[in-house]
């Protein structure tokens, strides 16, 4: 009982990184529950009928939908356009051939491998690497409003990974499931791993939780 995959994607469509793939991920996994990097005022627009998602998620969700009854609910708690602040990133390509070459390869190996890159150690890594050069061109710019708005981003990915994984234990103490998923985007896959630990230790519901990839 209480058993979630956490698979971490990327949002819009990139070779192997597609809704078709995706679809046969959740298929794979036949999940009772998907929990939705989402929040409610967004989810309400992607899931109307007349609407047509721009992410691979929903795609495939609303696909999944139409063959599959499950359940999904949104557990974000920040509309969409409130998610992606930080506007530096085209003055760090400038002044680091690293961040161009290390974004490039990223999205090649996305485009080649998908979802299995997106959930492999190596990703997360990769990632760590284009922190630690974000934060090392924007100390050399010191560029006061750049860096209040790289701080502002990370504070928020950290609020918003902690909003996700109380409304996933919320659920979870007032519902009975055997299965669920939780998708949301590779960046928050260390982080999330980490909050987990804080929560299974002070926490008195016990989620058995399993990574897609590690499975």
């Amino acid at each position: 009982m209480y058993s979630i995959t956490l698979l971490s994607s990327f949002h819009k469509l990139l070779g192997k990184c597609n809704p078709d793939e995706l679809y046969k991920i959740i298929e794979e996994i036949q999940p009772e529950i998907i929990f939705e990097e989402l929040s409610p005022d967004t989810f309400s627009f992607v899931y109307a009928d007349d609407y047509i998602p721009n992410t691979i998620e929903a795609t495939a969700i609303k696909k999944y939908l139409r063959c599959y009854s499950i359940k999904h609910f949104p557990v974000d708690t920040y509309p969409i356009y409130k998610t992606d602040l930080f506007f530096g990133a085209d003055e760090i390509a400038k002044r680091s051939a690293e961040y161009v070459r290390l974004w490039k390869e990223q999205v090649a190996m996305i485009k080649q491998e998908g979802h299995n890159f997106l959930n492999s150690d190596t990703c997360s890594e990769r990632l760590d690497k284009i922190r630690v050069v974000e934060e090392t061109v924007l100390s050399r710019i010191n560029d006061l409003k750049l860096l209040r708005e790289h701080k502002s981003e990370s504070e928020l990915h950290d609020k918003r990974e902690t909003e996700m994984l109380r409304n996933i234990y919320n659920y979870s103490k007032q519902h009975l499931y055997n299965k669920a998923m939780f998708i949301c985007g590779a960046e928050h896959r260390e982080p999330i791993k980490a909050k987990i630990q804080e929560y299974e230790m002070e926490g008195e519901l016990k989620l058995n939780w399993a990574f897609y990839n590690n499975l």
